[in-house]
């Protein structure tokens, strides 16, 4: 038997720099997205994620999107370190934000369908998944670009009600979206989170059309999709639209919240591939990275030690008591202004 090449794959993640005038809400972030303080969060995050990608899959090709130069955070230069890890850096600007006034939250984070067009000069059969840059990657990478085998798409189904708010919007709501566009009754459609989108380029050029739709729709305020406000919205609505194969990623990745108001964290999260850390960002993956800073960034590093690091810092599956007394002083300090 000849043994076949894997297709390509490509994993990415991006970021908006916001102006002070663009900013809205990033309530995961305590601040608004226009804030330099805000930014650095998410300049620190996916600095993580792209670092937990190459030590864990050396082979693996990274790519961020932004639309502005890597900035120096605390005399490191974050430019050189993404660098450092192999990650390509494309300049896109964004084209799909929707108009000032229509969401006092997550106002950049159409962003996926400029990092798509982007891809125009790619190879059909490249596998592309757009990740958040709150996302960390211990182990290897196969389990998610392998559900591409048999699904047209691949996203994270969160578990949510009918009738519960979705950034504005319930699953009920967003059927009748899709019903009002197809002429087809909808049930509630499944609920795909932001954290991740994947697909064969050659897929999302054959779809992109219905994409483009609903985006221009929300854009406009116009039309049975305009009160869709952000890419969870969009990518829930097209898929049942298209009614292609979706897989579930939820073998690969996990939205895992560490709050102390909330957790969901288990025993068997730290065996996934891919961990979203939303209540992390100021919290473990600022101390995944100011310990990554502090070996001088390393790229050969033992996949085991790391996913062992990751677990101490970001309190996979159960917080070790020096992180709950130490993320407490923490939220403390925020709430009295001392600290970011």
């Amino acid at each position: 038997m000849i043994a076949t090449a894997s297709p390509p794959s490509l994993l990415a993640t991006g970021f908006v720099v916001d102006r002070p005038e663009e900013g809205t809400l990033f309530p995961s972030a305590g601040g608004n997205s226009g804030s330099p303080q805000v930014q650095a969060i998410y300049w620190r995050c996916l600095t993580a994620l792209f670092a937990s990608a190459r030590i864990t899959n050396p082979n693996q090709r990274l790519a961020l999107f932004t639309n502005a130069d890597p900035p120096q955070l605390g005399g490191i230069d974050i430019g050189t370190v993404l660098a450092r890890y192999g990650v390509e850096l494309h300049r896109v600007s964004l084209t799909t934000r929707l108009a000032a006034g229509r969401g006092a939250a997550w106002g950049n984070v159409l962003y996926f369908f400029d990092i798509l067009a982007a891809l125009e000069h790619e190879r059909a059969d490249l596998r592309f998944a757009l990740v958040d840059s709150d996302v960390l990657v211990t182990a290897a990478l196969d389990p998610l670009f392998v559900l591409l085998d048999g699904a047209d798409y691949a996203g994270y189904v969160v578990d949510t009600g009918p009738d519960e708010a979705i950034n504005g919007l319930t699953r009920r709501r967003l059927a009748g979206v899709v019903e009002a566009l197809t002429g087809r009754g909808a049930a509630p459609v499944a609920h795909f989170g932001g954290e991740l989108f994947a697909a064969e380029l050659a897929t999302w050029r054959r779809d992109r059309a219905v994409f483009a739709d609903l985006l221009d729709q929300a854009q406009r305020g116009e039309g049975p999709a305009a009160d869709l406000r952000t890419e969870e919205h969009i990518w829930s609505v097209a898929f049942a639209m298209l009614g292609v194969p979706v897989a579930d990623a939820q073998q690969a990745i996990k939205r895992i919240w560490t709050s102390p108001r909330f957790s969901n964290a288990a025993p068997g999260d730290e065996r996934l591939p891919l961990w979203h850390l939303p209540a992390e960002k100021r919290y473990g993956l600022h101390d995944l990275f100011r310990h990554l800073a502090r070996r001088g960034f390393p790229v050969a590093m033992e996949p085991g030690e790391f996913q062992a690091l990751a677990v101490r810092l970001c309190g996979v599956p159960r917080k070790p008591l020096t992180k709950v007394v130490h993320d407490g002083l923490r939220q403390v300090a925020a709430k009295l202004g001392l600290r970011q």
